[in-house]
């Protein structure tokens, strides 16, 4: 098998997304092919991600916003509902009233 070949199919065979013919094709060139193996061990190894502190605060400063705004327009909604609801009963007692 052709390394190129391999090499397309490495992320389906490590994810067993492959039919079992290719895998016994792939396992098999793996074991031939120093060049396509490292490739494989490279991809099987966990990915290291460092933590960027910019990036950190950036996140907690959207989530900080998101409440923000959360609050803010539910305080906005709560306070315009009482004043509505107010105004109605309001209404309401005068309409009794005078009526």
């Amino acid at each position: 098998m052709e390394c190129f070949l391999v090499r397309d199919l490495l992320p389906l065979y490590i994810e067993g997304d492959c039919g079992k013919e290719t895998e016994r094709l792939l396992a098999a060139h793996l074991k031939t092919c120093n060049e396509c193996k490292g490739i494989y061990d490279m991809m099987q190894s966990p990915l290291m991600i460092q933590k960027d502190d910019r990036m950190i605060q950036e996140i907690a400063e959207v989530k900080e916003e998101r409440r923000f705004k959360e609050r803010y327009y539910r305080r906005l909604i709560l306070t315009g509902t009482a004043l509505f609801c107010g105004g109605y009963v309001l209404m309401m007692a005068l309409y009794l009233l005078l009526f």
